[in-house]
């Protein structure tokens, strides 16, 4: 079967070492457990073995790293691995819920051990959590946490963020493929567990055949071998390795290895044409649809020469563009029934105040100058009364004779009622000369209207 099962655990050297190491640090409270091995070396069996011997002794919890990506999934994944209780409890309730589980294991001299299968795939802050449980006081140790993964899962734990979590690691196990020797017994020990002798259903030379093509991961020998039993059921024959060679091509649609020869099959398409498809989803229709090659010999032969022939220099030949779709926003759609926020105090031109009372001076550019010079941060700007007077004494030192000036200050003052736009002062710039605009009239303004002005503002009078 596809998932492993224990009654055919085959202790090679290399597994059953990691297991009596993980187990012995488990019972010894010595760390955390690491198991790390390529796809098909027995990491799942390993983890389902561990659990039958200690689940006698403690609370075991096996999860799969794959499918919790939260906290609160995993604090949901531990509950339910141990029977308690964890729908509709929120995150912080989660989590008390385990601390009090271990600090009650613990108190009867048990404890929970904390199996993680696709460790690769646990987000580093989850990881990193599951360490956090160590911490929990207890007179001794009750919390053991196996991680098993891929070779990822060794990178992962070597990065410095992880540094805590790996000086607590005291096993570790490498699951490897199983060499010559242990895939042959390995081949036997699998057909005795199913009631059977292997000499009755293999000719000699398939266990050398199936360790050549499968190189000893225990998942392809499991596969290689249920397939060529198939091949053979209705025939009622014995396995020969050129069955092996066929039922390797069949399960992973590959080339027999070297050495293996698969069972000749009979072909009727000699004379039929070769057509290769392709999905023509871009372009509407327009683009290249079917490729097709006729009965002949000359079309096949010359793809093999073009497909055997030396790979051609990347950097030579025409360049490619490729345009998708048109040229409209993509994000347009998106985004069209969404509320526009529009920042009350942006504006385009002196014409949003065109509906207060404006005054208008033609000694504006300076003033401008004054005003730019005060600062605008909240904590360091001055009183709306120190702007007069900022204003006025700069006011009484400038030349009065400014008729080369190019721009006003125009003076809004807000409505009553509308407090956020009392102190408001806007620059707008002078119409220019030969404009056909009516020139605004020029008032004479002493020193002390400016004062009174400002005052007013300050206040919010009219």
């Amino acid at each position: 079967m596809a998932s492993p099962r224990t009654q055919f655990y085959h202790p090679a050297a290399v597994i059953d070492a990691a297991l009596k190491g993980l187990e012995r640090c488990i019972r010894r409270a010595e760390g955390v457990g690491l198991v790390v091995g390529q796809p098909g070396t027995g990491k799942s069996l390993l983890l389902l073995k561990l659990t039958e011997q200690v689940r006698d002794d403690f609370d075991v919890a096996l999860l799969t790293g794959a499918s919790i990506c939260t906290r609160r999934a995993l604090w949901q994944s531990i509950l339910a691995a141990i029977g308690e209780p964890y729908k509709g409890i929120d995150e912080t309730d989660l989590r008390i819920a385990v601390v009090e589980r271990i600090r009650g294991l613990a108190a009867t001299g048990s404890g929970l051990v904390i199996l993680v299968d696709e460790a690769h795939t646990l987000p580093t802050r989850l990881i990193e959590e599951l360490r956090l449980l160590t911490n929990i006081p207890t007179p001794m140790p009750a919390v053991h946490i196996v991680l098993a993964g891929t070779l990822r899962l060794d990178e992962m734990l070597g990065a410095s963020r992880m540094a805590s979590l790996a000086q607590r690691i005291a096993v570790r196990g490498y699951l490897e493929s199983l060499d010559h020797t242990e895939t042959l017994a390995y081949l036997r020990s699998q057909v005795a567990a199913a009631g059977l002798t292997w000499d009755k259903l293999f000719e000699a030379g398939s266990d050398d055949a199936v360790y050549r093509a499968t190189e000893g991961v225990p998942r392809l020998v499991n596969q290689l071998c249920d397939q060529a039993l198939v091949l053979v059921a209705e025939s009622n024959r014995l396995v020969t390795p050129a069955d092996i060679a066929t039922a390797w091509c069949e399960i992973q649609r590959l080339p027999a290895p070297a050495g293996l020869e698969p069972i000749a099959t009979t072909s009727t398409r000699d004379d039929e044409s070769t057509t290769v498809a392709f999905d023509d989803d871009f372009g509407g229709g327009n683009g290249l649809g079917v490729i097709e090659f006729g009965a002949g010999d000359e079309p096949v032969a010359e793809l093999h020469r073009l497909v055997e022939a030396e790979p051609a220099d990347p950097w030579s030949g025409p360049d490619v563009e490729l345009v998708f779709g048109s040229s409209s926003d993509p994000f347009e759609e998106l985004f069209a029934d969404e509320e526009r926020v529009v920042e009350r105090y942006v504006m385009n031109g002196p014409d949003d105040f065109h509906g207060r009372r404006h005054v208008n001076s033609r000694e504006g550019q300076s003033m401008g100058r004054v005003l730019a010079s005060i600062g605008c941060d909240t904590a360091d700007r001055p009183t709306m009364a120190q702007h007069a007077e900022a204003v006025a004494t700069h006011h009484e030192e400038s030349v009065t004779s400014s008729d080369d000036a190019e721009s006003s200050v125009s003076m809004t003052i807000a409505d009553e009622g509308d407090m956020d736009d009392a102190d408001m002062v806007v620059i707008e710039e002078d119409v220019h000369e030969g404009s056909s605009e009516a020139a605004s009239p020029v008032f004479s303004v002493r020193p002390s209207d400016y004062r009174s002005l400002f005052t007013r503002l300050r206040r919010g009078d009219r």
